[in-house]
């Protein structure tokens, strides 16, 4: 009986830290993810100022 609820506890405890790892995954990865999206915005803005440099040496 005491073997059935050790194997039982380490189960449950297994899963736990298996939910918690992918929890934590999950938001390294949307961390991440957000970070691209950023970084493309602040690239997208740098050409854009570019191009309107360029415009207005162009006139």
């Amino acid at each position: 009986m005491i073997f059935i609820l050790l194997i039982f506890s380490i189960l449950v405890i297994s899963i736990f830290k298996r939910k918690k790892k992918d929890q934590k995954e999950e938001l390294y990865w949307q961390r991440i993810n957000q970070y691209e999206k950023q970084r493309k915005e602040q690239i997208l803005q740098r050409a854009k100022k570019q191009q309107l440099i360029v415009k207005k040496a162009d006139s």
